[in-house]
């Protein structure tokens, strides 16, 4: 009996350390929740415009002055950019957020909503708005604030698929001074009529 104790014993301890969660395993199933990937949204929309033959049409406002002028492609890409900073479905930052869906019957759609935790993280708000029947992006809001020396700056960034991006920056400083900046970016066949 005593030489077959440890024969009884052994795979029992091997059988328990192989059954034994990880915390690696643990880890994953606490970050099972998958975030909408902005960026992957982003890219694409922007190799949309990269392959076809638009005019691409950037309009700036600062405080009521206006300048508009067809911008290309490469430009496109530069100012379309600071979009891909604000996708928050990376593990390392997801944790910041929660999420909430619902469904809006009035415009058929879906709205996938991620609200910060703290008040002072840099993306505040992001509603991804998805066709209910395709489940691809209608619309992209999203609310960032940030602040540089003795000015607050609050974000808007958003992006109608297909069609156009804005992003509305203003600024306030602790003097009183307060600055608002439009940038508006749409695009369209060549030739057509730009309202």
């Amino acid at each position: 009996m005593k030489n077959l104790l440890p024969f009884l014993i052994v795979p029992f301890f091997l059988f328990s350390c192989k059954n034994k969660p990880t915390a690696a395993s643990n880890k994953s199933s606490k970050d099972s929740t998958q975030f909408y990937p902005i960026s992957d949204f982003i890219l694409e929309q922007i190799s949309y415009v990269d392959l076809r033959d638009f005019d691409i049409h950037y309009k700036k406002e600062v405080d009521g002055k206006i300048d508009s002028s067809i911008i290309s492609k490469e430009t496109f890409r530069s100012i379309a950019t600071p979009f891909l900073d604000k996708d928050i479905s990376k593990p390392a930052i997801k944790h910041a957020f929660t999420e909430s869906v619902f469904q809006d019957l009035s415009t058929n759609s879906y709205t996938l909503n991620y609200r910060a935790k703290a008040a002072d993280e840099p993306i505040q708000n992001i509603d991804v708005l998805l066709f209910e029947n395709t489940k691809t992006v209608k619309i992209l809001f999203i609310l960032s604030q940030r602040v540089n020396g003795d000015s607050s700056i609050l974000q808007h960034h958003n992006w109608t698929a297909n069609k156009s991006f804005q992003i509305t920056t203003s600024t306030k400083t602790n003097t009183g001074f307060n600055s608002n900046e439009i940038i508006q970016v749409t695009w369209q066949k060549k030739n057509s009529k730009h309202e």
